[in-house]
């Protein structure tokens, strides 16, 4: 069975359609290659499995450590070692690349300096560890390779920029820790909590609640740690291979379209015999309150780092509290988007959703004035969040273009005219929600039936859970 990591994976497949333009249908998790392979595209095969299937996958656990102070130091030492290899290596590289004599992406040209420019760090790290370290290397330069092939066939969107692997230092100029550790030379006993370093010697406690490892199928692969410098932890990221099962033996269609005021639009094919569809919409209102919310703190924040009499502690002090202020930020939004596609990934079991078409607002966070377009509104990563969580539960999801889909009616493919509070109306004499019909057209590209009327359901996802609009008033978020 072949092997998906969740990410998105640069592969198109083109279908012409009589009188349309070419439309790409790009496979976003496993299951979508899988069902791309077992029965071609989507928009023909009605997504329907002739069988159970499986795929490998790879996921990660994160484990917080409980490192005491002589292990902290030990990590601080192991972890400097490891990220002056890595910024060492990248110099010599990004030389080569950009004096124009090749791009090196061996693991092999770093692992042959072991005996030489590299030995004092050799001999910290290990024989193992070392080529794990060279390995990770190598790795980042091939996908520096797939990311200057994507852009040359024009399949990167145009505010993303393709830049050679960097250094690990942060604005100081002060090198970022990591250390890297390979399959075979670490353990992890689950029933004490301690992770257990081999070539060291170490064991390190550790809190959190693995998800993967637990499988009885999981193989476990490379442990890289990690030191956040706000919270002053040290975290443990474990890859971990498993394989999920895919029990759908078909099922429906579904349209998902991302906006701002309205996160996710969400359209499925007619779920009964008059016709009708279910649509659901994620407001979002809480993530907006959250952006200028922090905003406003990071603003007060900088005002007073702007006055030329503050002391040299206190400046200290405040760019800590800015940086907290933009890592809570960033870790509210990411769980938004985490329960958001969690509810719905559960709606969609429920419905007998069998594949999800998702289109990509590409261009928007540069076409679009206004704050948050490009800081808290991270469509990628909310596209992803989907993705790597239908995937979780058998169900493939594909990515369609969605440029147009608010300016034709999906229905009678005609020009619609915007109204107020998001509303559009059509020529033919009906009005209809703008997200709503915007999810239908991608629904329709991806070769689903749209529903004559739907049923529209309302939610609110938070950083704490996702709440029902008609439950908002009795049970506040």
């Amino acid at each position: 069975m072949p092997r998906g990591n969740g990410a998105v994976r640069e592969q198109a497949v083109r279908g012409s359609e009589p009188g349309a333009l070419e439309q790409e249908v790009v496979p976003l998790n496993a299951w979508a290659r899988l069902l791309l392979e077992q029965l071609g595209d989507p928009r023909t095969s009605g997504g329907r499995w002739a069988q159970a299937v499986k795929a490998s996958v790879q996921r990660t656990d994160t484990l917080r450590l409980l490192a005491t102070p002589e292990l902290d130091d030990f990590l601080r030492r192991v972890g400097d070692a490891t990220a002056k290899l890595i910024n060492m290596e990248n110099y010599r590289r990004r030389h080569l690349f950009f004096e124009g004599r090749g791009i090196d992406c061996s693991w092999m040209s770093a692992w042959s300096r072991r005996f030489t420019d590299y030995f004092e760090i050799y001999k910290l790290l290990g024989s193992k560890n070392f080529a794990e370290a060279c390995r990770l290397i190598g790795e980042q330069w091939k996908s520096f390779v797939g990311l200057l092939r994507a852009a040359k066939e024009g399949r990167l969107e145009p505010w993303q920029k393709v830049r050679p692997p960097g250094y690990r230092k942060d604005k100081d100029g002060q090198r970022i820790p990591i250390v890297i550790v390979r399959a075979d030379n670490y353990r992890i006993d689950l029933e004490k909590r301690v992770l257990r370093l081999g070539y060291w010697n170490v064991s390190i406690q550790f809190k959190g609640k693995p998800r993967w490892l637990t499988r009885p199928e999981a193989k476990q692969g490379r442990l890289i740690i990690v030191y956040d410098p706000v919270k002053k932890r040290w975290y443990a990221r474990v890859s971990v291979e498993v394989t999920l099962e895919s029990k759908l033996g078909g099922g429906l269609k579904a349209g998902i379209d991302l906006g701002r005021e309205r996160l996710i639009a969400f359209v499925t094919e007619p779920v009964n015999e008059s016709g009708e569809g279910v649509a659901l919409l994620y407001r979002g209102g809480p993530l907006k309150a959250d952006y200028f919310y922090f905003e406003k703190k990071i603003a007060e924040v900088d005002r007073m780092l702007s006055d030329p009499r503050l002391e040299e502690v206190d400046r200290s002090v405040l760019k800590e509290v800015r940086r907290r202020l933009y890592g809570k930020r960033k870790r509210r939004r990411n769980q938004l988007f985490a329960n958001a596609a969690a509810h719905l990934v559960r709606l969609c079991l429920g419905l007998g959703v069998a594949v999800l078409l998702l289109g990509y607002p590409r261009g928007i966070a540069r076409d679009k004035p206004g704050k948050g377009n490009s800081n808290m509104w991270s469509y990628r990563g909310l596209a992803q969040r989907i993705a790597v969580t239908a995937e979780n539960r058998g169900i493939p999801v594909f990515k369609v273009p969605e440029d147009g889909t608010s300016k034709v009616c999906a229905r009678h493919g005609c020009e619609v005219q915007r109204g107020p509070r998001g509303l559009v109306r059509c020529p033919h004499g009906h009005t209809m929600h703008s997200d709503v019909n915007a999810a239908m057209n991608i629904l329709k590209r991806g070769g689903g039936k749209v529903p004559m009327r739907v049923k529209v359901l309302s939610f609110v996802p938070t950083a704490s859970k996702v709440v029902a609009v008609n439950e908002k008033s009795s049970n506040p978020a």
